[in-house]
């Protein structure tokens, strides 16, 4: 049983419309984003996205536009209160996680995704 209506994280319009981007090219729509977050020794973190069939009986399962993500239960506290964005630059494209739990910025793009505590 999937834990659900707990908006853990929150997604901007550009995040959720390049989610669903990416799946219809992939072939992955239906696919859940899975979300991971795991802390360094440092106090740094570690942001991984993936795709998953369907949720576990330990997911929280929250709504990003016509996409839908997954976070086990270990990182649902180390993501409360993020937001998730997809900016567009001009040298870099990518997700950014606005994370209030952690100093310092983070983001992703080109296959990796980190974070560094203050």
């Amino acid at each position: 049983m999937t834990i659900e209506n707990r908006q853990t994280v929150e997604f901007t319009e550009a995040a959720s419309a390049k989610l669903a981007e990416v799946l219809k090219e992939q072939a992955a729509e239906g696919s859940y984003l899975r979300i991971a977050v795991t802390q360094n020794p440092q106090g740094g973190v570690e942001y991984v996205f993936g795709l998953e069939q369907e949720p576990g009986e330990e997911d929280l399962t929250v709504p990003a536009g016509s996409v839908s993500a997954l976070i086990d239960e270990d990182s649902v506290p180390l993501l409360e209160g993020s937001s998730i964005d997809y900016v567009e630059g001009f040298q870099r494209s990518g997700f950014v996680i606005s994370n209030p739990n952690f100093a310092g910025g983070c983001a992703c793009g080109g296959g990796g995704c980190g974070c560094s505590g203050g």
